[in-house]
């Protein structure tokens, strides 16, 4: 058996550490990807679900930016048909901030830092000063489903990160914080959209620490991981390195956009004209993959 703490480069916020006397055989990890990686995560787990495969057995959801909108459905088992129209039919994103070439460099420069926070901190700080929408409209928008709706019971994490420390933070159902804001930070890509406030602090992507955050899953013995985009400046960051450094005891798998579902997804991930698309064919992609999986997951 194998047990988990927090990674140490996270702030625990209300994070639960697992018992060590108690077993997680399966995790389920959500990467970021934008509007169009919502629909490709959604439509390839659908097509698990009609293939054998019902992810929602597993013991941890981790979401990160879009994945913790997938997460968040799929813990609070919402139903299908609804999710899919809010996924699929979502109004086209206005009032998104744009990047300039000053955006573009402070990016740059934040990736390469040597110090990681430091580059996060330098993205958070002047997402706080940029020009988006309000964040009540950004709410509405990413999270609106989700108003007033409780933390699920069964273990979600959401991953977020500080704007002003560029410290990265869990959040789950011990938190005290509520699910709606913390799914909207998770999403809260800075420059394009308005940091969330929590607890009189702001939050922006989780995804600026890393696309998917597999390091949380470190004390499962099976994980699955989908990533719209599997791809780190960082090395390290990357999903299948991630994968590879939770050690060869754990069974995983590493699930991302074939060429059709790329083609589908294109290049803007904030084009919602694309997620039907991006959804059906993503739900072919599932289906197919449903046999091999179910020997990492069902057994």
């Amino acid at each position: 058996m194998v047990t988990q703490t927090l990674p140490s480069d996270w702030l625990e916020a209300g994070f639960t550490a697992y018992d060590p006397g108690q077993p997680r055989p399966r995790a389920l990890v959500l990467a970021g990807g934008g509007a169009t990686g919502i629909a490709w995560e959604s439509g390839y787990l659908f097509g698990l679900r009609e293939g054998g495969v019902d992810v929602r057995t597993a013991d941890t959801v981790i979401g990160t930016s879009a994945g913790s909108v997938v997460g968040a459905h799929l813990r609070l088992g919402r139903d299908d048909g609804e999710s899919l129209r809010e996924i699929t039919q979502a109004p086209a994103l206005r009032g998104m901030g744009r990047w300039g070439l000053l955006d573009a460099t402070r990016f740059a420069v934040a990736q390469v830092a040597p110090e990681a926070r430091t580059g996060r901190a330098l993205l958070g700080r002047a997402a706080l000063h940029a020009k988006t929408m309000t964040e009540a409209e950004w709410l509405a928008i990413v999270a609106g489903p989700l108003h007033d709706q409780p933390w699920p019971e069964q273990r979600l994490l959401i991953t977020a990160v500080d704007a002003l420390t560029g410290v990265s933070v869990v959040f789950d159902n011990g938190a005290g914080v509520p699910l709606e804001r913390a799914v909207a930070a998770s999403c809260t890509v800075p420059g394009f959209f308005p940091p969330v406030q929590i607890k009189g602090r702001r939050y922006i992507d989780g995804g600026m620490r890393s696309i998917a955050n597999i390091d949380l899953a470190a004390g499962h013995e099976r994980v699955l991981t989908l990533a719209p985009f599997p791809v780190a400046v960082r090395p390290k960051n990357r999903p299948g390195r991630q994968l590879a450094a939770l050690g060869p005891q754990v069974r995983r798998y590493l699930a991302h956009p074939d060429k059709p579902s790329r083609r589908a997804m294109g290049l803007n991930p904030f084009d919602m004209r694309r997620t039907l698309a991006t959804f059906e064919t993503a739900l072919v992609q599932g289906r197919a993959a449903a046999p091999r999986l179910a020997e990492l997951w069902n057994d």
